[in-house]
């Protein structure tokens, strides 16, 4: 389970953990006496769709949109590509 978790034990770190991994192994197999079901069973949450309707905004005000940002010569500046 290590190796497949890439996790690198050395020395007597397997035995130490293998009690570990023996119990997570058991806690794991509880869920295969789950009941099936071909659809969730189970919502904690009860979510429902809460859409609202998109409204276009149109904001020309360009000198406010740069005002904050670095310019040259009417040109957004990005950070340097190197």
């Amino acid at each position: 389970m290590a190796g497949i978790a890439r996790i690198g034990l050395i020395g007597g770190e397997s035995e130490k953990f293998s009690g570990e991994i023996v119990k997570l192994f058991e806690l794991l197999n509880t869920m295969n006496d789950a009941p099936e079901c071909d659809s969730f069973c189970f919502d904690p949450i009860g979510i429902s769709d809460a859409l609202r309707d998109d409204v276009p905004i149109v904001d020309d005000n360009v000198e406010a949109m740069l005002k904050d940002m670095s310019t040259h010569d009417g040109y957004v500046r990005g950070p340097r590509i190197v």
